[in-house]
């Protein structure tokens, strides 16, 4: 009679977490920041406005307390020699924006391996740029938010996903903005 063997290979059920550098400003980009550390995912560089634009960026820096400052870039040195080069050293695997107010250089959407993701407060190709519940109260476009790839243009890249909400006839720009908060928060989540 013949001896089988049988060998049990433990395979690891743990998914490779992404390297991510994270570029953001306001409460969205607290939540969304707070929501990927959670997942296990922690950013191997953080990037938020100059101090004249940043609205948040102690609270995003506390949340990678773990990151010395030579892993932390500011407003404009995302687009020095400096910046770019520390960016290639990470190696990331992503750069995730949320509701960062500097437009990224081609220098940059090339480094990522797989590329930069953006989450804007509009449902593109509606309200591009600045202002997005302004203009889409005072157009009457459609309004929600988009979750997409950067690309050269203003917030004109691919879609990954995108979510509408419905402008009401009390609506501000203010008011809109903090309902599209929300479903941002959602869209990236459900990204």
């Amino acid at each position: 009679m013949e001896t089988i063997t049988v060998v049990m290979i433990e395979r690891s059920t743990q998914k490779k977490l992404p390297r991510i550098a994270y570029a953001g400003n306001r409460d969205i980009s607290v939540w969304v920041l707070g929501f990927i550390t959670k997942q296990g995912v922690k950013p191997v560089a953080l990037m938020i406005p100059d101090e004249n634009q940043a609205t948040h960026a102690q609270e995003l820096v506390d949340l990678c307390d773990y990151l010395d400052d030579s892993r932390m870039l500011k407003g404009s040195q995302l687009r020095t020699e400096h910046g770019i080069s520390l960016l290639e050293k990470l190696n990331p695997d992503y750069i995730t924006c949320v509701h960062f107010p500097c437009i990224v250089p081609k220098e940059v959407l090339e480094i990522p391996k797989h590329r930069v993701i953006n989450l804007h407060p509009a449902y593109l190709p509606y309200n591009r740029g600045w202002h997005t519940p302004s203009w889409a109260v005072w157009e009457g476009t459609p309004y929600g938010t988009t979750l997409h790839f950067m690309d050269e243009g203003i917030d004109t890249g691919d879609i990954i996903h995108q979510k509408q909400i419905k402008i009401l006839s009390s609506d501000t720009a203010d008011t809109l903005y903090k309902r599209v908060m929300k479903l941002e928060f959602e869209v990236f989540k459900d990204a």
